[in-house]
Parts: structure tokens; sequence; C-alpha cells
């Protein structure tokens, strides 16, 4: 069989020699599009999302599950605008 190039596949092939890539399994598209359909069909089950007891027991959680953010983490809008000339200078329009 010719190609529109003028070489065959076999041809390519001798030419890249070790280059020539070999599929060892599937591509990661096909792995993504497998398992989705595996989880819908019901065959593989989805992972669990943590519910607020197993988060508890991990050391950035308190005894509720809610995250305890690190002392200084937090945003101030007023400190952003305020460093950024104040409200005058930070018109939209």
């Amino acid at each position: 069989m010719s190609h529109p190039n003028g070489y065959t596949k076999e041809m390519i092939k001798e030419m890249l020699g070790s280059s020539w890539p070999e599929m060892t399994g599937e591509s990661g598209n096909v792995t993504r599009r497998r398992i989705g359909n595996e989880i819908r069909a019901g065959i593989r089950k989805k992972k669990p999302f943590p519910t607020a007891e197993s988060r508890a027991k991990l050391p950035n959680f308190d005894e509720n599950g809610k995250y305890i953010y690190p002392e200084g983490s937090g945003f101030n809008y007023m400190d952003y605008v305020n460093s950024h000339g104040g409200i005058e200078n930070n018109k939209v329009s």
C-alpha cells in the first residue's frame, strides 16, 4: 500500500528504527473514557467524599470537620485597595 508521500508503513518503520513508537497499553484518554464508562455502568464505584467525622481525625481540621486556616493566611480587601493607591485610583471605567 503506497502513501501519498511515496513511503509505505514498512519503509517508514525501517527509517525510524528504534524510535518507532510501540503502544504498550492504552493511552490516557482511552483510560479516562474506560473508567468513566465503568463508573456509569455501575462496575466501578466512585470514591466517597470524606465525611466530617473522617476529616475531624486529620491534623488541619477541627472536631466538626472544618478546615483550620493558618494564622495570617486571610485576605483583607481594604488592605489590598490601600496598598494600590486607595479607592480613588481603583476606578473600573
